[in-house]
């Protein structure tokens, strides 16, 4: 028998309805689906409950590490989690991730994966200890909330257990309930609230096992080219931490495996408070704060802590914030109708509040609860029509969008929540680019010959990186898909991987080819950056056809906002908008572009679709999934369920 290197070869699957557990070969999946993500869409495929809602005990809540985790695979601790989201709108299949250390624990305690089935009777824990599991009763948990729930749990198992937990937002489904993990991981899209729709409290875990490597010598070397890549001279965008005002770094929280660090820091405030923050954490409250006190307080550093602590997304709360807000502004609801001081809006105490009342699900927290998107369409009126000027069609917040980036317009589209890491993609390399033509930062060597260097190796072309023009950008939107897709079933950290540029060489272009070498180098496989996509387009077909199962209507709900067609200036909150604001970009030749104020051009889009269908062998006229295309990548088992949506 062959030796199983990356994988440790099951994955569990868990009734609570029945409290019975089993486990699935791991390899069965794998050899088409690769890992994490992949994997995570055929088991939702196999098991979802199809016209259910999100919180139906019938439906899976599926955790994927990949086959990199707990090797000495550089930065893979990463977790992705999957299975119909209450928080999209409408409700579907998605995705989230987080990182930590829960991801290597569970390989090390023998296993790959979690799927959770059915709803317990009560409260209940699932503690995995090297390759034993238990169902255990946890009603003195239930209530408290992410930080005392790891206490309690460390006391009980020992400080070294790693754990997945929810606090009282997802215990009373809240719509974006997170799942919250070790050095303050969280996984967002509600599948906090899904876990607490099956009364599970926590899952915990301890591993004292090992992952086999299949070439030890060669992951040195991958390591060690690694290391240079990123090395002296590397311009990381995202290297060093935000701080507030009188915040202080005391020192780096590193996940599993992580050579380099990133933002993710513990900070200590004034008063003595410490917690990890990491990105938007230490911003989604400063516009609020400041209104109030007339400068960033200390107030923005706590609200982080106790949203996590709730269990709430801070993305989607920002998302409700600004809602409720305009709406309290323009008068369609007074502080009567939302039962919170409006006036103290910025405040610790007015964020505890506003946290009670939705947890509870009391008054307008009921309301409240349910996010931004579902808020407004119960309000009505006006109030819905602030939320249509701010947001995607599925409820979701605008970052690196198509109006700066012509790349990011298929992404936004064709994803029901574009993944981050797709937007990152986009935005790094050409934030790194604004800040080298702006001269705004001595230490960015991303020239115009580099950027054009990097579109020709990743994207597929030069004119991927002329915004002059929207020739080559569904190419580049495709192999953006593909890249990503793959990374979230590796599962590889978003602020490591790809190595779009390379400090060591003078062209300072990256390797596109180095997830694969990896891989092989890990797995024994051998596989090179064209089998990487061939593993993505059976992926993103996959995903399409749950997407078409679920309700999609193909081309029909391939759409942007109409807002994005629109042309006016507006403020980019987001890091390139921050670092370039004029939002320049490369045209052609020497020829530098300004976004500013621009909109997406509707029948350039209309093209772009029509090349995208095509580059990934759909139908062109309805966006629907071929039959030979899903015969050619080994999906047959979709064309009986899609019915007329595969043609």
């Amino acid at each position: 028998m062959q030796k199983l290197c990356g994988w440790v070869g099951k994955i569990l699957k868990i009734d609570l309805s029945h409290h019975q557990i089993e486990s699935l070969d791991t390899m069965a999946y794998a050899e088409k689906f690769l890992g994490g993500l992949g994997i995570g869409h055929k088991l939702y495929w196999d098991h979802a409950a199809w016209g259910a809602d999100a919180f139906d005990e019938r439906q899976p809540l599926i955790f994927m590490t990949g086959p990199l985790a707990a090797t000495p695979a550089p930065s893979a601790p990463r977790l992705s989690i999957c299975g119909k989201s209450p928080c999209i709108y409408p409700e579907t299949f998605v995705s989230a991730s987080l990182g930590g250390f829960f991801a290597a624990e569970l390989k090390k305690a023998g296993f790959d994966g979690i799927m959770v089935l059915g709803r317990s009777d009560g409260a209940v824990t699932i503690h995995i200890e090297d390759g034993n599991v238990e169902i255990r009763e946890a009603a003195q948990l239930w209530g408290l909330g992410n930080l005392k729930t790891h206490e309690v749990l460390k006391n009980e198992l020992g400080k070294n257990v790693r754990i997945l937990s929810i606090g009282p937002g997802g215990e009373n489904r809240t719509r974006y309930g997170i799942i919250f993990t070790d050095v303050a991981g969280a996984a967002s899209m509600g599948f906090g609230s899904v876990m607490g729709s099956k009364n599970l409290k926590a899952i915990t875990v301890k591993g004292s096992g090992s992952v086999a490597i299949a070439d030890p010598v060669r992951i040195k070397e991958i390591r060690k080219r690694f290391s240079e890549m990123t090395g002296a001279g590397y311009y990381n965008l995202f290297g060093n931490p935000i701080l507030l005002p009188g915040m202080q770094v005391i020192k780096k929280a590193h996940c599993h495996g992580c050579p380099q660090g990133c933002w993710r820091t513990v900070q200590q405030g004034p008063s003595g408070a410490q917690d990890i923050r990491k990105c938007q954490t230490n911003l989604f409250y400063t516009l609020w704060d400041r209104k109030l006190h007339g400068a960033i307080t200390e107030a923005s550093f706590s609200a982080a802590t106790l949203a996590n602590d709730y269990g709430l997304c801070v993305m989607d709360l920002v998302q409700l914030m600004l809602w409720l807000d305009r709406c309290f502004a323009a008068g369609l609801l007074s502080e009567k109708d939302i039962g919170l001081p409006m006036a103290q809006m910025g405040s610790p105490e007015f964020f505890e509040a506003l946290l009670r009342t939705i947890c509870s699900r009391k008054g307008f927290g009921s309301v409240l609860a349910e996010g931004a998107i579902r808020a407004s369409e119960n309000v009505g009126g006006e109030a819905r029509e602030i939320i249509r000027n701010m947001f995607t069609q599925t409820g979701r917040a605008v970052a690196y969008g198509p109006k700066v980036f012509v790349l990011s317009a298929l992404i936004y589209a064709l994803e029901p929540r574009p993944f981050i890491t797709e937007l990152h993609e986009v935005c790094e390399p050409l934030t790194k680019w604004g800040r080298w033509y702006t001269k705004t930062d001595e230490k960015s060597y991303m020239s115009t010959d580099v950027i054009r260097g990097i579109g020709a190796a990743f994207w597929g072309g030069e004119k991927s990186v002329d915004f002059s023009t929207y020739e080559g950008k569904a190419r580049a939107s495709s192999l953006i898909q593909n890249r990503q897709y793959i990374k979230e079933s590796l599962v590889l950290c978003d602020f490591a991987w790809p190595v779009y540029d390379d400090a060591s060489t003078k062209q300072h272009v990256g390797d596109p080819g180095m997830e694969g070498k990896l891989l092989s180098a890990v797995t024994g496989w051998d596989i090179d950056e064209a089998g990487l996509n061939g593993f993505a387009e059976r992926i993103i077909a996959l995903n399409r056809a749950i997407l078409l199962r679920e309700g999609r209507r193909g081309r029909q709900d391939d759409i942007l906002p109409e807002f994005f067609f629109i042309e006016r200036d507006e403020f980019i909150a987001d890091v390139f908008g921050m670092h370039n604001p004029q939002l320049l970009l490369p045209g052609a030749g020497d020829d530098v572009i300004s976004r500013r104020g621009k909109a997406v051009d509707r029948e350039q889009f209309e093209k772009l679709l029509d090349d995208y269908y095509g580059l990934r062998g759909w139908d062109g006229k309805t966006g629907y999934l071929k039959k030979e295309t899903l015969v050619s990548l080994g999906l047959t088992e979709c064309i009986e369920p899609l019915g007329d949506k595969a043609i």
